[in-house]
């Protein structure tokens, strides 16, 4: 039973210094902004290929004042071999500088396009101000104490903790997917500069990725500063846990994804302190407590690029989990085990596929665990099915809510522009539950494990809905109809499917709307969720794909209320209600009749019809 992580994470000054005592006998001596004058030289450390730190020089240019909130930067040349090439350096962010023997701070802002081997340097007491900060409790569910560390502390288990869900709205199960929408939200709410002094830039190394869905990930995680590329290396965990150490001036990753496919995103140890250290000199998402896995990292080369110039590393060793996110630094905590997600995902049904099962770790996180689900399996398909042909995808998953029994869920799929159809497989509910547990309001939940099984058909089977009508435009209340259907399939004749309905009286006198489309694509009336229960059932409850659905919508309304759906009320009566209802939420809509009709194959595409209903029958 994985233990929960404990109390003594909460790290105050106090306990700070005696760590930082304890860990490296003393804080670092430091040199403040004030006494930084420009021809000042000194040096830095990075690592340019291993694990080991090297030296580089370092000269002051000036001091720019006020730069961020409350925050100086250091302007410094770097005259090196390497550096006069490279200019400013992806992963390098975090290189701690040494002036006067002292820890001045961290190498991170350079110019975009930028010629001249300059960078800026984050003041050093502007990151230790962030060392010693506490971390919440509720910040990151189902996080645990490392083992060698629980013992060392002798500390018990705290109570369950709670989520954090600030960037992703509360989920109400009224719409489909959003994580990609939310996500691109908030890199726009950032605002990441596009000119002038930046941040430089974080390389997220993509290990074991299709070059379209490392294109996808890296225009998805840009906005934040993290650079895709395309890199190797294992980011699976290693059995050695506990070889690992970080270093002031070694390499660092923090990994979003990690096993049979890796996503890690490599910068710089600025300064180790006891169980902490700070690194990077910026934000990496500007996301505060995140809880994110981190790992050591290992160097392969400095590449000296025109564009930008970037160190090709690779995970090592997994150890500790990212808790602060903030201006001046990101904070690591060596004894806390980051919380990830298991997935396993299989692609059935492709013959000769020389690999069908991916076995990856994702990030838990509220607004990045779908994103990144959504790649590993749209990456599971591209490297099994990447065929530019039609097909049909059966779905069968099984998602692991905390607290509850697997939630297990079937969906057919047309994939019409082929198994990676991206849209497609963003209509799998495995997503809505996701964004469900992360984003309810109700509850503190996490999803604890994934299970997908694939089953690809290239066939082109499906039915499209294309036209709907019926023999006369203008019909009695009360007398039942024919619709007739007009559905589609590949390579055959159109084919009519009558479907007969009877026009509601309460109709009368009016235009009747009616709608034929999948059950997929039906936006059913639910009772408004008072638990995270009521959402999972919401999503279990949407009607499947295979099926075809009349919906007529009536003049009356109907109102959604906790816990239940009043379907049909008087003018008088919903009025009534809704003022009685504004404190609980109660939510009028358009009443509909429904007929659902089972056809097999999964049904795409959508018809309108609108009726005239005499306002009385005609005499017969």
């Amino acid at each position: 039973m994985r233990r929960a992580w404990v109390t003594t994470v909460l790290v105050g000054s106090a306990v700070l210094l005696s760590a930082i005592a304890a860990g490296q006998g003393g804080a670092p001596a430091t040199i403040s902004v004030d006494e930084i004058r420009p021809g000042m030289r000194g040096h830095g450390l990075t690592v340019f290929r291993g694990t080991e730190p090297e030296r580089f020089d370092v000269e002051v240019i000036d001091v720019l004042r006020a730069f961020r909130p409350g925050q100086d930067l250091i302007l410094i040349r770097t005259p090196h071999p390497v550096l006069d090439r490279a200019g400013t350096v992806a992963g390098m962010s975090g290189s701690p500088i040494y002036l006067d023997g002292r820890l001045a701070g961290a190498y991170a802002y350079g110019w975009l396009f930028g010629r001249d081997p300059v960078a800026g340097v984050t003041p050093i007491a502007n990151m230790l101000a962030e060392l010693g900060r506490p971390v919440r409790r509720d910040a990151f569910p189902g996080a645990e104490l490392l083992p060698r560390t629980a013992r060392a502390s002798g500390a018990g288990a705290a109570e369950a903790p709670r989520v954090h869900r600030a960037g992703l709205p509360p989920w109400d199960g009224s719409g489909r997917v959003r994580a990609l929408d939310a996500l691109r939200r908030h890199a726009e709410r950032r605002g990441r500069p596009r000119e002038g002094l930046v941040p430089v830039a974080t390389p997220l190394w993509l290990a074991g990725f299709d070059e379209r869905v490392a294109a996808l990930l890296g225009e998805e995680l840009s906005g934040f500063g993290l650079v895709a590329l395309q890199g190797g290396g294992s980011g699976a965990r290693s059995g050695r846990r506990g070889t690992a150490r970080y270093v002031d001036g070694g390499a660092i990753g923090v990994q979003l994804i990690r096993g049979d496919v890796a996503a890690t995103a490599v910068g710089t140890v600025t300064h180790v302190a006891g169980r902490r250290l700070i690194a990077f000199g910026h934000p990496m998402l500007d996301a505060g407590e995140l809880g994110l896995p981190t790992c050591t990292a290992r160097v392969l080369h400095v590449l000296v690029s025109e564009a930008r110039s970037f160190k090709i590393a690779e995970a090592a060793e997994p150890l500790g989990a990212l808790v602060h996110d903030r201006q001046a630094t990101i904070v690591v905590d060596t004894s806390i085990d980051g919380v990830t997600i298991p997935v396993r995902l299989r692609v059935l049904g492709v013959a000769g596929a020389p690999r069908t099962e991916w076995n990856v770790e994702v990030a838990s996180h509220r607004l990045l665990s779908p994103v990144l689900l959504l790649a590993a399996t749209l990456n599971a398909l591209a490297a099994t099915a990447s065929d530019d042909a039609h097909a049909v995808l059966v779905a069968r998953q099984r998602v692991h809510v905390s607290g509850r029994p697997p939630l297990e869920l079937v969906d057919h799929v047309a994939a019409e522009h082929g198994p990676t159809d991206l849209r497609a497989l963003a209509g799998l509910r495995l997503f809505e539950v996701v964004e469900a547990a992360y984003g309810n309001p109700f509850e503190e939940a996490r999803v604890e494990r994934v299970e997908v099984d694939l089953e690809v058909s290239f066939r082109r089977d499906w039915k499209r809905i294309v036209d709907v009508s019926v023999a006369e435009p203008q019909v009695d209340p009360g007398a039942r109809i024919d619709l007739r259907v007009v559905l589609r399939e590949y390579g055959r004749p159109d084919r009519v499917h009558v479907v007969p309905v009877e026009v509601p009286l309460a109709a009368a006198g009016r235009t009747l709307e009616i709608r034929v489309e999948s059950g997929d694509a039906v936006a059913l009336e639910q009772p408004l969720p008072r638990s995270l229960d009521d959402l999972l059932g919401a999503v279990r409850r949407r009607l499947p794909s295979t099926s075809l659905v009349v919906s007529m919508a009536l003049p009356s309304r109907g109102l959604r209320l906790q816990g239940h759906v009043v379907p049909d009320l008087p003018g008088s009566a919903l009025d009534a209600l809704s003022l009685t209802a504004d404190t609980s939420g109660g939510v009028p809509f358009t009443t509909h009749l429904r007929r659902s009709f089972d056809l097999g194959d999964v049904v795409v595409g959508a018809a309108r019809l609108s009726l005239e209903v005499r306002p009385t029958p005609r005499n017969r």
